[in-house]
């Protein structure tokens, strides 16, 4: 495995460049609700089928969606990813086009005990704010209409710890330790010049740090049907976190230019809690074992109890996460047609938010695709998700937002830490 290891400093690089370029994901004006919004746990090749990966696995990929699964890497596995997106909104009257990207992931995993325990560390984004809304309200105590702008930045990253580990052949469990930490900035300006040419704002900040912690099961049954079938059910549990907070805000006199001129200190880092609710999901796969696989995924998120500093909470309702999907490879040991081993994914997926938005329930459908196209030998790969979708509607005070995402992502698979012998 020469090459992966030539290429992995290489990249490493490129994707550390992306860390430092602090890119974020398309402006969204639902991302001003809650903590923002929720990033999908899966990788790039499960985001190709429908974004599932609780219950199905392989032995080439990590998967972070269940931690149980972690245990089937018997070699070591590096996985680095980015996203880039294209987004249209509009209100029936405007269209605004957003285009961006920013990292998606950096994980790693090492077989502690071959075929027994797997560990993985990674850096990834939970949520994510991003926006900038400007409208028309009505000054309190009077009649007077004013212009407003809103805009927020930044979101949640969580760094993790996952284990894997084999009960016995047909069983695995696994649990995910990750420590939350982000800070989301918010400000509210009104742009009406006043004759000494100024305007005001309330600016506010929120910083919060904690951990979470995530358990996760497998069950699989392979050699079905007299044939090499496979059949897999999983399960994931997260607990709630109660993250700590620090909130700051301020009243600002600000020049055109937006240069401060004037302010005054409301909140100084005021200490507190931040509850993000439990949630759990459960997945299903059937498949031939390197050649097919089928599954459905579904995450519950019960954000009823969600409660923080954030001043856009939207209402706090049920919400969910579902997906299908499959992948098939022609055949994996064809080294005579490239064609034949790529794996080729397709799927599907339909979301309701946890939060809703002017008392609507805000739903979010895509249809995915994808590819991995093997390289070095066909131990590692170069992974390509494709997902068009809509969110929200232009009626019941909604926006209808139509995207296009694209996630790209390497893999690296190569045994370290082993001794060389030589007779």
């Amino acid at each position: 495995m020469q090459l992966s290891r030539r290429a992995f400093p290489v990249v490493l690089v490129i994707l550390f460049l992306a860390v430092s370029a602090k890119g974020q994901v398309a402006s969204s004006p639902f991302s001003k609700f809650g903590i923002g919004d929720l990033y999908s746990p899966a990788l790039a090749q499960h985001q190709g089928m429908g974004g599932i990966g609780i219950s199905n696995w392989s032995s080439s990929y990590i998967n972070s969606q269940n931690p149980a699964l972690l245990v089937f890497n018997k070699v070591t596995v590096f996985q680095g990813g980015i996203q880039v997106e294209n987004r249209k909104a509009t209100d029936g009257t405007t269209t605004q086009s957003f285009f961006n990207g920013n990292l998606n992931y950096l994980t790693l995993a090492l077989p502690a005990i071959s075929g027994r325990w797997t560990t993985s560390i990674a850096l990834t984004p939970y949520s994510h704010t991003n926006y900038n809304i400007s409208f028309s309200d009505v000054a309190s105590g009077s009649n007077t209409a004013i212009n407003r702008d809103e805009t927020g930045k930044g979101g949640i990253n969580q760094f993790s710890w996952s284990n894997g580990v084999a009960v016995n052949k047909y069983l695995s469990l696994g649990l995910k330790a990750s420590y939350l930490f982000g800070t989301i900035i918010t400000q509210d300006v009104n742009p009406y010049v006043n004759p000494i040419g100024t305007n005001t704002s309330v600016y506010v900040r929120d910083y919060f740090h904690g951990f979470n912690f995530t358990g996760g099961v497998s069950f699989h049954k392979d050699s079905l049907f007299k044939g090499n079938y496979r059949v897999a059910v999983g399960a994931v549990y997260s607990l709630k976190s109660n993250l700590d907070a620090q909130h700051f805000s301020r009243y600002q006199l600000n020049s055109i230019s937006g240069a401060i001129i004037d302010s005054a200190t409301v909140d100084n880092n005021l200490g507190s809690k931040m509850l993000i609710p439990q949630n759990y999901g459960v997945g299903l796969s059937f498949g031939k074992v390197d050649k097919w696989t089928i599954g459905g995924d579904f995450t519950y998120l019960d954000y009823r109890t969600f409660n923080g500093f954030t001043n856009s909470l939207g209402t706090p309702t049920i919400g969910f996460r579902s997906g299908v999907g499959m992948e098939y490879i022609p055949d994996v040991q064809d080294f005579t047609n490239y064609l034949n081993r790529i794996t080729y994914r397709v799927g599907a997926s339909f979301e309701k938010s946890p939060y809703l938005i002017n008392n609507n329930p805000l739903t979010d459908v895509g249809a995915t695709f994808g590819l991995s196209l093997p390289v070095g030998g066909g131990w590692s790969a170069v992974d390509i998700g494709l997902k068009a979708g809509k969110r929200g509607t232009i009626s019941k005070n909604l926006i209808l937002e139509n995207y296009f995402r694209v996630y790209f992502g390497i893999t690296f698979n190569d045994r370290w830490f082993i001794k060389r012998k030589f007779d």
